[in-house]
């Protein structure tokens, strides 16, 4: 994934809208992260007299499983970013960072490590999903529990006195 930005950076201009589809060859890191090997990167580059930085999203799709239900479903997410394009990579910076060499930026690691830090912990379906039944297991997006509704803690009892 190169993305050639040398014609830009010997022009007056100061800004590059960029819009690019990539697609990521590691087999290795598609089946670790469940990916859709398609990312969209769209953003802009802004150049200025001392730095060029990056201000930019990714979009892609992955098989996610609802942390609610359980159902598989695709989760897409778009994560929002702010990157410095640096001739050489400075190890002590805590911002993200694109090396440039010679007009081009590799994006792979870069993209890579987008993806990771913006992984949900926890996804959704739905916002509005139902989970599952706690007591048979149903899942309550597509079906009635047939379970009593009358579940309660023994400890609480004396609680339902008050509402009588």
């Amino acid at each position: 994934m190169l993305l050639k930005i040398n014609k830009f950076l010997s022009s007056d201009d100061v800004s590059l809208i960029v819009k690019e589809n990539f697609a990521i060859d590691d087999d290795e890191f598609l089946d670790e992260t469940r990916l859709d090997k398609n990312v969209l990167l769209t953003g802009e580059i802004f150049k200025t007299d001392d730095s060029v930085t990056f201000s930019g999203k990714i979009e892609y799709t992955l098989a996610d499983e609802c942390a609610r239900c359980l159902q598989e479903f695709d989760n897409r997410i778009e994560t929002k970013f702010q990157a410095a394009v640096v001739q050489k990579e400075d190890m002590e910076s805590d911002e993200v960072q694109m090396v440039i060499t010679d007009g081009i930026i590799k994006m792979d690691d870069t993209i890579k490590q987008l993806i990771y830090l913006s992984l949900p912990m926890k996804s959704l379906c739905d916002k509005d999903c139902k989970g599952i039944c706690p007591n048979c297991g149903a899942n309550l997006n597509n079906e009635k529990c047939q379970c009593e509704n009358s579940l309660t803690d023994s400890r609480f009892d004396k609680l339902k006195d008050l509402l009588k």
